[in-house]
């Protein structure tokens, strides 16, 4: 074949092809089938999803509330609406929707699938072309803030759950993370119905605003939302702007500690620029009676900038305060049986349910040593329940003094119903029965986190009953005390029904008893300990091998042993 002839077989091969190109190119492509799919599924919050933690207050269904619903490959999606309102106010509830299918859905498909909670509330989240927009960060945005931690948990949480579409049960965990702050001014700082700046800088990069109109004197409260795990705080401030009676701009910066925000936890920032941070009354609800015990005392009602002796009983309006100081160096209410059972009479009493919080030392003439019985039976009626103090959510009750004296807070709260969070207190030092009986029969306490006992040399009876028919603590604080002392740790944790958790390290023989038969550390310390648990865990010294299972002064029946290493 010529040359000629070969180049001329290639030109037409190469028109072909182009041909051949052109017509694939006009050949339309067909449309996406797209199907639908009905679909009803039941739909929880996860019990442990609680964004308040201590309090036990979790986001209930409402109406509106939508949850998406798309496939791992994204071809399968939509949205499933609450069914006849039927899990408003529950944690669990049925959805129902048609959902869409891009494409051909095989019989026997059980694709994965993932979960959100689209609230009717929401301000999280956006729908695109019947999709939902993409949970960032930023969708919370600089502006996105709520007055209470109720309203941020309502509005602001971000639920998401995944399984595989056959289930048809799935539970949502909570994603959101939340920063409570409380700021208190001087009434004159921040009169009512004031307008207040509150910003959250970050390595000086501002995260969070809020523009706060004050309600109630002296008090912001507010809470910025975050998406989980999504921020850290570094080197971070709370900035509050206001201006004064001059109108001339006034600012107050706070240093926030170093933290990285994880889900389903809430932080809080509570912070103040009165002139006293002692004990403080606070009435929840209106025409709350306080009237006191005792003699000496003195009683603020603008934060500490004046003061009026204690004379009669006086009333508080709801968020009203009262700032207490004493000089009387013990508060000792003990009764005369052999127990030293408190009598009737506390430091103060209330017609209706307050909050305490502060330092306590303010109550004494010497604010930095606690005296002999300093606050024996203080908050109690011995056997007859108390039910109208509990600690502030915002702001603690402070126990400052590390070095305990004795019985300086024997009974302190023993039979106070409605307390449902300890203070917050370290030993470092115990004595004679300093801690006896300290929560006993308080049935709604919960919250234990503020307790350390670090104390490495225990004293008689020094931790004797302290959480003894605390039914709803679940976990305990750590005591890492080598050698225990006659009475310590009897009926620390008796009837602690929820209790899953304990750490105990000492290296003393546990299995020690007296003349009547008695363990001298530990007797009956934990019974019925953990009887409405599950899975409980118990963390001895590999060191000691004296424990024994199955006995009330030792480690409970059905506990996980296991020896602790750093």
């Amino acid at each position: 074949m010529s040359k000629l002839k070969k180049i001329e077989m290639l030109l037409l091969m190469g028109l072909s092809l182009v041909m051949a190109c052109k017509k694939e190119e006009d050949t339309p492509s067909p449309a996406k089938e797209v199907q639908t799919v009905h679909y009803r599924a039941s739909i929880q919050t996860d019990a442990d999803t609680k964004a308040t933690l201590g309090t036990g207050m979790e986001y209930k269904y409402e109406t509106g509330d939508r949850v998406y619903v798309e496939s791992e490959d994204g071809k399968l999606y939509g949205f499933l609406s609450m069914v006849d309102n039927d899990g408003v106010g529950e944690h669990v509830a049925y959805f129902e929707g048609n959902l869409t299918y891009e494409g051909e859905l095989p019989r026997d498909t059980n694709p994965l699938v993932s979960l959100v909670l689209v609230s009717g509330t929401d301000d999280l989240h956006t729908v695109t072309d019947g999709k939902l927009a993409a949970v960032t960060g930023s969708s919370y945005g600089m502006n996105t803030w709520a007055s209470s931690l109720e309203d941020a948990v309502r509005r602001l949480s971000h639920f998401t759950g995944s399984g595989y579409l056959a289930e048809k049960k799935f539970t949502l965990h909570q994603q959101s993370s939340f920063l409570k702050c409380s700021v208190r001014m001087t009434p004159s700082q921040a009169p009512v119905n004031s307008n207040i700046t509150a910003r959250l800088v970050n390595n000086n990069i501002p995260l969070r605003e809020a523009s706060v109109t004050v309600t109630h004197a002296g008090t912001l409260p507010f809470v910025f939302a975050f998406l989980g795990n999504d921020v850290s705080l570094e080197d971070a401030e709370l900035v509050i702007e206001w201006k004064d009676s001059g109108n001339a701009e006034q600012s107050k910066s706070f240093t926030v500690a170093n933290q990285l925000l994880a889900a389903n936890t809430y932080y809080s920032i509570s912070r103040s620029t009165l002139p006293f941070e002692g004990f403080c009354i606070t009435a929840i609800s209106n025409s709350t009676t306080i009237k006191f015990n005792y003699d000496g005392i003195q009683y603020s009602r603008d934060y500490g900038e004046t003061w009026t002796a204690y004379t009669g009983q006086f009333a508080l309006n709801a968020e009203e305060v009262a700032c207490i100081k004493g000089s009387r160096s013990n508060y000792k209410n003990a009764g005369t049986d052999e127990w030293e059972t408190p009598s009737n009479k506390p430091i103060f009493e209330a017609t209706k349910k307050c909050y305490i919080s502060g330092n306590v030392m303010s109550l004494l003439a010497d604010e930095e040593n606690l005296s002999e019985s300093a606050f024996q039976g203080a908050f109690s009626k011995g056997k007859t329940a108390i039910d109208y103090i509990d600690i502030h959510p915002d702001d603690p009750l402070i126990l400052p003094v590390t070095t305990l004296a004795s019985q300086c807070y024997m009974q302190m709260f023993r039979n106070c119903t409605s307390l449902t969070r300890a203070p917050q207190f370290r030993v470092e030092t115990t004595a004679y029965r300093c801690c006896y009986n300290m929560f006993r029969d308080c049935k709604n306490l919960e919250d234990v986190s503020g307790i350390d006992l670090p104390a490495m040399i225990l004293s008689q009876d020094c931790y004797r009953e302290l959480f003894r028919s605390c039914e709803k603590i679940t976990t305990s604080p750590d005591l890492p005390a080598l050698d225990l002392e006659l009475g310590c740790y009897q009926q620390m944790f008796s009837d602690c029904k929820k209790l899953g958790y304990i750490k105990c390290l000492t290296k003393t023989n546990v299995n020690v008893k007296n003349s009547k038969n008695e363990y001298l550390y530990t007797n009956n310390w934990v019974t019925n300990t953990g009887s409405s648990v599950s899975s409980k865990s118990f963390f001895k010294n590999p060191d000691n091998n004296s424990w024994m299972q199955n006995n009330n002064s030792g480690i409970p029946s059905g506990w996980t042993v296991k020896d602790y290493t750093e």
